[in-house]
């Protein structure tokens, strides 16, 4: 049989970074990956090239809604085909993924999966406020076989002791890792594989945060400073900016979380780049803001879909 592990969290925790060390850890021949994207761009899965696994994808929406589970149970059909080791499954930091237990009992594969729990991804900086206004993050915790606290070096303690009484306020059993830059130990591996987790009490499925999301399209002769100074008058109007931007400098990686900006040289080969995603709840003003700052930049963007 194959095993399967299910990696959650609100956008910008670090759910990529996570899975990129988890695989890492796993000494297995054949590895698969399907990666959940809410947006139409493959900003993701571009960052998962690396990995030797093979990979699918599914965009535009959740895996968990009406709308896409048909392509996720295709997807996990055609990675099953090759039977893989372990496949791990990100998904949308907008998921509820309460459903995936009754999603893989009723797969034409169940036989072959052997689902060994989920990883929720939690930032320590940020918990607080997404918690308080994201209704699956409540959801993703429910359903978490353990917590992930990343970004720990970078948190204060009161932020850190905030947001681990928040977890185990919600769920008091479930155990909680902290690290940063989404590294593993093999011990907390000893949080799976036990007997399957009950779903949560109030399990009424619940859907995506509704969410704005645009893809500003730029040229190649946008300034390093100035993209810079774009992206942090946009910032303060969205919950992630990211994607690959071609610069004269350069490649760069494009991670936005929150109004921590940062561009990351890139010394891969990207196709197609040029394009970020930025997603926002539909109480952000995230359109009027992008058109405004696009006005003082009009000379370096092309488009804004």
């Amino acid at each position: 049989m194959t095993k399967l592990y299910v990696i959650t969290g609100f956008l910008g925790a670090g759910k990529t970074t996570f899975l990129m060390e988890f695989a890492r850890l796993l000494t297995v021949e054949k590895l698969a990956v399907l990666v959940n994207e809410f947006g139409k761009e493959d900003v993701d899965g571009k960052l998962l090239r690396e990995l030797n696994a093979v990979m699918e994808e599914v965009h535009s929406g959740s895996i968990f809604c009406a709308c896409r589970v048909e392509q996720f149970s295709d997807a996990l059909s055609r990675l099953l085909e090759d039977s893989p080791d372990i496949i791990l499954i990100e998904t949308s930091g907008l998921s509820d993924p309460t459903r995936i237990r009754k999603l893989l009992n009723e797969h034409p594969k169940a036989d072959q999966i052997d689902y060994r729990g989920c990883w929720c991804i939690a930032d320590a900086i940020r918990f607080e406020k997404v918690y308080s206004t994201a209704l699956v993050c409540g959801k993703q915790l429910d359903i978490c076989d353990a917590v992930i606290l990343n970004k720990t070096d970078i948190a204060d303690d009161d932020q850190t002791k905030r947001t681990l009484a928040l977890i185990k306020n919600h769920r008091s059993d479930v155990p909680v890792y902290l690290t940063s830059h989404g590294k593993i130990q093999p011990e907390w591996l000893k949080s799976f594989g036990g007997p399957a987790i009950a779903e949560s009490k109030n399990s009424v499925h619940i859907k995506d945060v509704s969410l704005q999301s645009r893809i500003v399209v730029i040229r190649d002769i946008f300034p390093k400073d100035k993209l810079m100074d774009f992206l942090s008058r946009i910032a303060p109007a969205s919950f992630r900016i990211k994607g690959f931007v071609q610069l004269r400098e350069g490649v760069f990686f494009v991670d936005v979380v929150g109004e921590d900006v940062k561009l990351k040289p890139w010394d891969k080969e990207v196709e197609n780049p040029n394009r970020l995603v930025v997603l926002a709840g539909r109480g952000l003003p995230m359109l009027s803001t992008l058109k405004a700052a696009g006005k003082s930049y009009d000379a370096f963007i092309l488009n804004i879909e």
